[in-house]
């Protein structure tokens, strides 16, 4: 075989093992327990208003932290993966903060105020703020 044959076919192989490994300790790293966690607490509003006013600001802040967060319940459904979602009353009708479970939090009714702790991923301009991997707290 030619030289620069062997050197593409062993380039290759160093790229296939190094994914390998990259996928391996992704697929197996574990997985973030929000009920451990030390938790920012914050209003529902609070939270809201924080994104609407810095985003940038907004996200040093909060993104990818564990968020207490407690507010007025406006509406809860269940996505399609199967979990409950429960959105947050803000000052604005059009906006809400978005919280979804990671287990089944039992009975919740519209216009309750409740505490729920979870991850936050984001806000979605002219959308709402975005809060994953949720737990209700008593």
């Amino acid at each position: 075989m030619k030289k620069w044959v062997k050197i593409i076919l062993m380039l290759g192989l160093a790229g296939a093992i190094t994914g390998g490994i990259i996928a391996y300790k992704i697929l197996t790293k574990p997985h973030r327990d929000v009920t451990t966690e030390k938790a920012i607490a914050i209003k529902a509003q609070a939270l809201f208003e924080a994104f609407k006013k810095d985003e940038a600001a907004a996200n040093a802040q909060y993104l990818d932290k564990a968020i207490e967060i407690e507010g007025e319940i406006v509406d809860f459904s269940t996505n399609q993966d199967g979990q409950v979602v429960v959105n947050f009353k803000t000052d604005d009708p059009f906006f809400v903060i978005n919280c979804t479970f990671k287990t089944n939090p039992g009975e919740l009714k519209a216009g309750t105020t409740i505490r729920f702790k979870g991850i936050c991923t984001g806000y979605i301009p002219d959308a709402n703020v975005v809060i994953n991997e949720g737990v209700l707290l008593q």
